[in-house]
């Protein structure tokens, strides 16, 4: 039976009656909590409401989670929690965290508001002319679709998400479902920084080694394969990584499959279309998604590599404008 009186005085952030709270849009949907956006004491929070709570393991697990990641720049944070006492005296827990500016996740964001393009067939050649090979059929309305977000956006965007893995494993915390739907793209004066959430998932870890975890964690699709097999380490983060970078290069990864080896080859279809335009990066990508833990890069020489890559790709072009 959930105490909450007990649970109050154990959190580690403080805690509200929230009976008086004003209930705004939702915001996205998990399997044990729904977030929404509310209003308290005339403040704007992103709400993670757990109804009907019984046990508090699972809500102490991501607190002190929360508490490891005070005052990070890239995981969103927790400001307090609070509670709602039902009439007929079941409890609600609501995480208080910072309302991020945003157009909904980065999957909501590639689909809703970045540049689609729409193309058609024509005697074998697209009309109008596609500038990439990121190009997707409808074939309900025989309508084609260039995902056209321009090159130094996505090259900013998947700088910062590295940052937040490789500033998340500083703080010694593995996410364990990093996907484009745990990723905000916030809007802050005047310039966009991916934020992670939705630590429902993630584990403290003090060795770099594979550690064993009592729920299989992640998504299918951007989950390692050791995640399978009930274990887990900082490199899994890094795979789950590679995955969504394929995935915010190309504008869609996914078609039909649902299994691990499906899904490996429809990201391996996208990470070949990345490789065709810039070998290094989809060599980098590549051993990111390797198979073999041990293989892939951490955040930090993650990082290096791309902005190596990336550096010394604008001075290449640099030089052949001049």
């Amino acid at each position: 039976m959930f105490d909450l009186e007990t649970f109050c005085l154990n959190c580690p952030f403080p805690t509200y009656s929230c009976k008086d709270v004003q209930y705004g849009k939702l915001l996205g949907e998990g399997g044990n909590a729904n977030v929404y956006c509310v209003k308290m004491n005339n403040t704007k929070y992103a709400a993670k409401v757990y109804e009907n709570v019984s046990d508090s393991d699972d809500l102490g697990h991501e607190l002190e989670i929360a508490k490891c990641l005070k005052g990070s720049k890239y995981s969103v944070q927790v400001h307090g929690v609070g509670y709602i006492i039902h009439d007929d005296e079941t409890t609600d827990i609501l995480l208080l965290m910072e309302y991020l500016v945003s157009h909904g996740d980065l999957y909501d964001y590639i689909q809703n508001i970045a540049k689609w393009v729409p193309l058609y067939w024509i005697n074998n050649q697209y009309v109008p002319s596609s500038t990439n090979n990121y190009i997707y059929n409808n074939g309900e309305d025989n309508i084609y679709w260039s995902y056209e977000m321009p090159e130094l956006q996505k090259v900013k965007i998947t700088r910062s998400m590295i940052k937040g893995v490789q500033e998340l494993h500083s703080n010694r915390i593995i996410h364990g479902d990093i996907k484009t739907n745990n990723m905000v793209l916030q809007y802050k004066l005047k310039r966009q920084i991916v934020k992670l959430v939705d630590f429902g998932m993630a584990y403290s870890s003090e060795t770099d080694d594979l550690i064993e975890i009592v729920y299989k964690c992640g998504t299918v699709g951007y989950r390692a394969p050791e995640q399978d097999d009930y274990t887990m380490c900082y490199r899994s983060d890094i795979y789950s990584l590679g995955i969504t970078i394929i995935e915010v290069w190309n504008g869609d990864i996914w078609i039909n499959k649902n299994d691990f080896k499906g899904c490996r080859k429809e990201a391996l279809a996208g990470l070949r279309k990345i490789e065709r335009n810039n070998k290094e990066f989809g060599k980098l990508l590549r051993d990111s998604i390797s198979l073999n833990y041990k293989k892939r890069p951490t955040a930090v020489k993650f990082l290096t590599r791309f902005n190596t890559i990336f550096n010394n790709d604008r001075k290449c072009k640099k030089n052949l404008q001049a």
